[in-house]
């Protein structure tokens, strides 16, 4: 090596040994950090000679959770806390040097399964471009399995053929029940579909007369209930007491179960908004059902229906009595037989007083749910 040439090699030794690189980790009484240049310090704050090797402008850059967790330590004459608040002495370093907290969103909940079917179907729906309505489509593809029948079809008309196989084109499957958030009960899908598809295409009956819609939902559920007490009216003569050990109690003994009420309320309420309002979707307002509707099902199904205890009794009253609708009268006698038997004691056989009884109970049922459902939601 020339001579002149080592006083050079001295000097590049030196430095590379008293000169940190910038990017090293520097450690301080407040934390450790990476040394590097202010102005790149971002989320975090700076510490004044930590890095005293390094060029001019270089400072120990610490970034550092607050102490209790609740946000991040920034500096404030260089940071903002956007959507938050700065918290004072939760954070080593001067006064510059502040917690930035930050509401923590809510955890995301999971997509109910249910919902995402119902999205998927109207999307379809919209884009078969059918002369039907996409939520009334919808409906036809969650009865079509069970609720199509010659009887179905002369209630309230046929399914959309062609859309339950351009549905089946496209690969979905039928999903046959969903969890109810409040009862934990399995709710029957096709029922629920056929019911609100009943009060969507048949208008339902005001005052205290009845209709097809009805019969659709809790009116064919009532029939048969009613076959079913006189089956068992050796053991239970009184209606009305058997409505209240009986109806709606949440057990399979029952051709009434607590499960229809729900499918029951929920078509009834849902169908409802849906014919007031045919640009809403389906899908949304099951969704609102779901996320916390269902504290107030029970209430708005049955004042929205039946009025006031009166009313109830003498719409369960006409449920069960001929009337002008051919179909209904026929389905009346198929259904109570179906249950009681064929020689079974007609509705309109019952004398005043077992018919009131009867329907005083229905209404008392009824009724006293809705306050269950009030107390549970205090």
């Amino acid at each position: 090596m020339h001579p002149h040439h080592l006083p050079l090699l001295v000097l590049a030794v030196f430095i590379s040994i008293t000169t940190a690189n910038i990017g090293s980790v520097c450690r301080t009484p407040q934390g450790s950090g990476t040394c590097k240049a202010e102005n790149s310090c971002t989320g975090g704050f700076t510490i004044t000679n930590a890095c005293p090797n390094d060029p001019v402008g270089i400072k120990c850059c610490i970034q550092s959770p607050c102490k209790d967790n609740s946000g991040q330590c920034l500096d404030k004459s260089r940071n903002s806390c956007a959507g938050g608040n700065w918290k004072t002495n939760l954070c080593p370093g001067g006064n510059n040097v502040q917690c930035c907290q930050k509401p923590t969103p809510p955890p995301a909940q999971p997509t109910n399964p249910f919902i995402v079917y119902l999205r998927q179907l109207h999307a379809l729906a919209v884009q078969y471009k059918g002369d039907r309505p996409a939520n009334q489509l919808v409906m036809e593809w969650l009865r079509h399995e069970e609720y199509n029948g010659a009887k179905w079809k002369v209630l309230i008309g046929g399914v959309d053929d062609d859309f339950v196989e351009y549905v089946k084109k496209v690969g979905v499957e039928s999903m046959a029940s969903f969890k109810d958030p409040e009862y934990g009960l399995d709710v029957k899908i096709s029922h629920l579909g056929a019911c609100m598809n009943g009060v969507f295409v048949k208008e339902p009956a005001g005052g205290t007369d009845t209709n097809r819609a009805d019969v659709t939902g809790w009116g064919g559920d009532w029939m048969t209930f009613y076959g079913e007490w006189r089956r068992d009216s050796g053991e239970e003569p009184k209606g009305g007491k058997y409505c209240l050990d009986h109806m709606c109690n949440g057990v399979d003994d029952t051709t009434f179960k607590l499960r229809d009420l729900v499918e029951d309320a929920d078509c009834y309420n849902v169908g409802m908004r849906l014919r007031a309002n045919p640009g809403l979707n389906i899908a949304d307002e099951m969704e609102k059902v779901l996320a916390g509707g269902y504290k107030t099902r029970m209430k708005s199904f049955v004042e929205g229906r039946f009025k006031d205890p009166a009313t109830a009794q003498a719409i369960a009253k006409n449920m069960l009595l001929p009337g002008n609708d051919v179909v209904v009268n026929a389905g009346r006698i198929r259904l109570v037989q179906q249950e009681g038997g064929l020689i079974v004691k007609l509705p309109l056989w019952l004398s005043d007083e077992d018919m009131d009884d009867l329907t005083k109970g229905f209404a008392d049922r009824l009724f006293g749910i809705v306050q269950l459902e009030k107390a549970a939601s205090k």
